[in-house]
Order: structure tokens, then sequence, then C-alpha cells
């Protein structure tokens, strides 16, 4: 079996005939779930399962779960907050770490590796459309200091992060999920301000997210960093940051208009990416694998990049085995992390700011207090 590079995300909540022949015949390095893959804590984890059970290799399993209105477990375990409320509030250190050991407990019970968080862009005066409400705070400090609690707090529980989106997108001019996000500012500037927080905790992480950012005043105007060596290689390694680089979905419009499943996976591939992801159409895959596999076969310069990402993959593989060695046995039951989600809750509660609303905050988190009450953004 030949190494993989691509993450994959699936059509549903169980495997299609299709998925299970990618996984078997051709592991990709990474499947990322959705809310469309989350039913229940039982279908959840056997899906995992299964997903592992098939495959040749067991690939990573990653998702976003960062709380707030990027919230996969919604469905599962009550209400968590968003990374911008933790410094509305007393605490907010205390209360970040302990939100990053509940999403890791969560996470590691159902088997999943990686989380691809936490968010260290900065916040701008207004946040771009598609951050809103999941940045930790408006200064490099701050975001640090925050994005670096949930980060070890996940870690105590055995479950990865993956800082992003790299270089920094926190002064875009929209929503990279549909067109172009301009970052608008000076390399000198980047450095000083949204780059900090990803040279401070990239070694920890061991992972960082490339974003599909373009910088105009830093390398071409209509190139996304996830297609750029100048961002995603030659600065990203400047940093010293030696882990491993993996690209936000390659479907999104702000790369996926610029060329075919093919041509955008090699570009990224010969950007410095060593992970790339393509989210949603799986039915894609099996083309995609053929063609990297020939042009690694045909072509020594991707050959040799191939190379350099498959072994940096393997690298994160191991960070991610020996935070669960370190963290010890999963958490038993899905009750245990319900439980542990109950008191982190209330204790997020008693350290809001008083505010009046015609449905209390409390109440409209706390619901039954039964598995399904779900967390939204605007209870945060």
């Amino acid at each position: 079996m030949q190494p993989d590079v691509l993450g994959i995300g699936l059509a549903g909540k169980t495997l299609t005939d299709l998925e299970r022949k990618i996984l078997s015949e051709n592991t990709p390095y990474g499947v990322i779930l959705f809310g469309r893959n989350i039913e229940s804590a039982e279908q959840l984890k056997s899906l995992v399962a299964e997903v592992k059970l098939v495959s040749k290799r067991p690939p990573l399993i990653m998702v976003d779960e960062e709380g707030g209105r990027v919230d996969r477990l919604r469905n599962l375990v009550p209400g968590l907050p968003s990374a911008e409320s933790f410094g509305e509030g007393e605490k907010p250190d205390e209360m970040s770490v302990w939100l990053g050991q509940v999403i890791g407990m969560a996470l590691r019970f159902f088997d999943i590796e990686v989380d691809l968080a936490p968010v260290v862009d900065i916040r701008s005066d207004a946040a771009p459309k598609g951050l809103e409400r999941r940045t930790f705070g408006k200064d490099p400090a701050s975001v640090e200091a925050l994005a670096g609690a949930f980060l070890r707090g996940m870690h105590s529980q055995g479950t990865a992060g993956c800082l992003k989106h790299w270089p920094g997108i926190g002064m875009g001019s929209a929503d990279p999920h549909y067109g172009a996000t301009v970052i608008d500012i000076s390399l000198q500037q980047l450095m000083e301000r949204d780059i900090l927080p990803f040279q401070r905790l990239g070694h920890e992480a061991a992972s960082i997210m490339i974003g599909h950012g373009t910088y105009p005043q830093i390398d071409d105007p209509d190139l996304p960093a996830s297609l750029s060596k100048k961002m995603t290689n030659d600065l990203l390694r400047k940093i010293d940051f030696d882990g491993v680089a993996i690209s936000d979905d390659m479907e999104m419009h702000a790369v996926s208009d610029l060329g075919s499943y093919e041509e955008i996976a090699e570009r990224a591939l010969m950007a410095g990416n060593d992970v790339i992801l393509f989210c949603s159409h799986v039915e894609r895959m099996p083309r995609l694998q053929e063609f990297l596999a020939r042009r690694v076969r045909e072509d020594g310069a991707v050959r040799s990049r191939f190379e350099d990402a498959v072994a940096r993959g393997e690298r994160f593989r191991e960070h991610c085995q020996r935070l669960r060695d370190v963290a010890g046995p999963a958490p038993g039951t899905f009750q245990d992390v319900l439980d542990e989600t109950i008191r982190f809750c209330d204790e997020y509660e008693a350290t809001r700011p008083y505010r009046e609303d015609s449905t209390p905050d409390v109440d409209r988190r706390r619901g039954p207090r039964r598995p399904g009450r779900t967390g939204r953004e605007e209870w945060t």
C-alpha cells in the first residue's frame, strides 16, 4: 500500500460501499468528520470503529470541534461556548483549559485523534465572515495564552490539536468558504502580529492548518496561501516549525475555483502542504489518488516533496500516540463525558458577566440535561 497525503470526508452516518473500497484499497492519511456524520454517541463510535477496521492502516480521524458556532458534537453534548467568550468573563485561562479537557475527553471517547482547533487568528475590530466569535482575542498575547490553555487541556486527555488558519486571516475581507479573502498587510505587520501565536505554540501543537487567504503585499494577489510556496513552505519553516502542515478544505471556493482536484492537489503538495483535505466529494478520491501516485512515479521533484510530506505525517502520528500514552485510558462511558461537560457548563455560567436576557442564559444552556440538548453560538 502506498502512503497517502490526503484527508477525506465521508458522505453520511454510515460507510458507503465506495468508502469501504477506498479505505480498504488505498487508505487515506486522514478522515475528517462533520455534522452530517454524527447522529448519536453509539452511531459515531461505531462509525469511527468501522473506518479503522476496514482500513489497511487506520487513518487519523479528525474533526472541527471548537465550541460555539463550530460544534460538530452539538447533537451529543450540552452547549460548548465560543472562543471569544472566554475574554468576556472571569477565570479565562482556567475555563479555556477546562474546555480543552472536555473536548479532548469527548473526542478520546470516540477514538478521534485530532481536533482541528484551536483557532489562533487574531481578531480585528470587525471579525470577517466565517470567523465570528471563533477567535480568542484581539492581540497576540491574549490569543497565545487562551489558545495555549485550550491546547494543553486537550493534550492532557490524549487528543491532538491543530493551530489555524496560517498565517492568520483575522483581518480578512471575506469568508474563504465562498470566495477570496484578502489580508492586505505587510510582511512586517504579519510577523509582528498574526504569526506570533503560531510561532509560540507551533512546536507544542505539532500541526498547523494552512488557510486560503491571499496576501497581496507579500505574494501574488491571486494566490491563496495554501497554494503558495512562499507562504506555506518558506515563511512557515522560517519560524522553525517542523511539524505537519495540513491544508484547509481544498473544496472551499477560495481555492477550488482555481483548477481541477488533481491540479490543486499537486499545487498544494508542491507548495508545502503535508496533508491535503478534500472534505465533500469522496467519489472523486480514487481518481485523485491514482493521479498523485502517477505523478510521484514520474516526477522526481514531486516524489521528493511527497516523501517529505509522508515523513512529517508519520511524525505527527507518533505525536498523537504519545499524547494518548501519557494521558492513559479513554473515558469508560459516554455518561462520564456528559457529566464532565455539565460540570464545566455550570462553572462556565457562574463566570459570565450579568446580562438581562428575555430567557436567562443558564436556562437556555441547561435545558433538561439529557443527551441531544445542543449548544448554539447565541447561548454564549
